[in-house]
């Protein structure tokens, strides 16, 4: 692709930033559930303690959720596939806040297909203190970067019924399983 950049042709009519009249953010109301997810990292099979690693989508085990003093203390990841049941089934019209646990070595861009959000905070594994999002994710987003080694919160409206999917928004990890079903409204 090229660009050429050649004289202005008619009056610039656009707005400088700072001039920009936005309308008014409306947060979420309040959820009526919060839901834990978690991102994993399973060896290979094949190349035993060599890696590749694969990244996954689990859930916590609300069972064993004890308080956040450390990474085995927070509950036991539950691997769920790709064909596996769903298990993210919010009622169609809910507020949920989802916190994702982050037990990689890396961040992970994560997107929920037709769901618009707002990141609650984050706070790291063994801290009590939260931190707020950034700057530029004060509104609402269809990705959030979730950081290794930390819980991700984010508010969603659930609003329109269907399966759906959650997933990565790294390809490569999306390809290899770190993708699950998103089924709103009532269980099939």
């Amino acid at each position: 692709m090229k660009f050429e950049v050649v004289p202005l042709a008619s009056t610039d009519t656009s707005i400088r930033p700072h001039q920009l009249n936005l309308p008014t953010f409306t947060p979420l109301e309040r959820e009526s559930k919060t839901r834990k997810v978690s991102l994993n990292e399973e060896d290979s099979a094949v190349l035993e303690g060599v890696g590749p690693h694969a990244s996954l989508l689990w859930t916590i085990n609300e069972d064993s959720i004890r308080h956040l003093r450390s990474r085995t203390e927070i509950g036991s990841p539950v691997h769920k596939g790709w064909d596996d049941q769903v298990t993210e089934n919010p009622e169609t019209n809910s507020v949920e806040v989802w916190e994702i646990f982050n037990f990689t070595e890396d961040a992970h861009p994560i997107h929920i297909h037709e769901v618009q959000f707002q990141i609650v905070n984050r706070q790291r594994f063994g801290r009590a203190s939260t931190r707020s999002p950034e700057s530029w994710e004060t509104g609402y987003k269809d990705v959030a970067i979730a950081y290794r080694g930390e819980i991700t919160r984010i508010r969603a409206k659930f609003d329109l019924t269907g399966l759906y999917v959650w997933r990565c928004h790294i390809v490569e990890h999306e390809d290899n399983e770190m993708m699950r079903p998103l089924r709103v409204g009532p269980p099939s």
